[in-house]
C-alpha cells in the first residue's frame, strides 16, 4: 500500500476528506461514488462502477453486435474499456478512456461521426475512424458508454441506432 503521508481528522459525522491530489490522481470526481471495504485492520476506499464484475456479459454482448454488423465495439465505464469486440481487443481492453471519452458520458448525449475523423478513444492515443458513442445511463447517472467504430469503414443510421439501442440496454440491464 502506498503511503502518501497525509492525515486526516475524523469530524464528528464521521466524515474524512480525501485530498485534492489523490481524487485528481484517481480520477474521482464530485458526487461519485466509492465502495468501502475492511482488509484486515485497513479500510479501503475503490472507485464504484456499476459495470465491474460484468464484463464476461459484456464480452458476449459486444461479440453478439460485432457478428453481425463487423464494426469494432467497445463497452467503457467512467474510467476504462471493460469489453472489446473486434481489431482493437488487444490495444484497448482495460485502458484508461481519454477525456474526450469522458466527457461525452458526463454529457449524455449520443456522439457519431460518419465521416472517418480524428479521435481519441484511450488515453494518450487517438486514431482516425468513424464512430458512434453512446453513453449508458442507469437510475439517472451516466456510468459508461457503448462504442461502435470503424478505420475503415463509414458508419451508417443503422449503426448509429444499434449504438444507441445497446447503450440503452445496457443501462437497463444495470438497473
Amino acid at each position: 500500500m502506498k503511503n502518501t503521508g497525509v492525515v486526516r481528522r475524523i469530524d464528528d459525522l464521521g466524515r474524512i476528506v480525501i485530498p485534492k491530489e489523490i481524487r485528481k490522481t484517481l480520477r474521482i470526481k464530485d458526487g461519485e461514488s466509492l465502495e468501502i471495504f475492511l482488509n484486515s485492520d485497513n479500510i479501503v476506499l475503490k472507485k464504484y462502477s456499476p459495470l465491474e464484475g460484468l464484463q464476461s456479459f459484456y464480452k458476449m454482448y459486444a461479440e453478439s453486435i460485432y457478428s453481425e454488423i463487423g464494426y469494432n465495439i467497445l463497452v467503457v465505464d467512467r474510467d476504462r474499456i471493460v469489453a472489446v469486440s473486434g481489431d482493437f481487443k488487444k490495444k484497448y481492453l482495460d485502458k484508461p478512456i481519454s477525456p474526450t471519452i469522458d466527457l461525452i458520458i458526463q454529457n449524455r448525449i449520443v456522439v457519431y461521426s460518419k465521416e472517418i475523423v480524428k479521435i481519441s478513444i484511450v488515453l494518450g492515443d487517438s486514431l482516425d475512424a468513424s464512430y458512434v458513442i453512446a453513453p449508458i445511463i442507469t437510475n439517472g447517472d451516466a456510468v459508461g458508454a457503448v462504442i461502435i467504430m470503424s478505420s475503415e469503414d463509414k458508419v451508417d443510421d443503422f449503426v448509429i441506432k444499434t449504438g444507441t439501442i445497446a447503450s440503452k440496454f445496457l443501462g437497463k440491464y444495470i438497473e
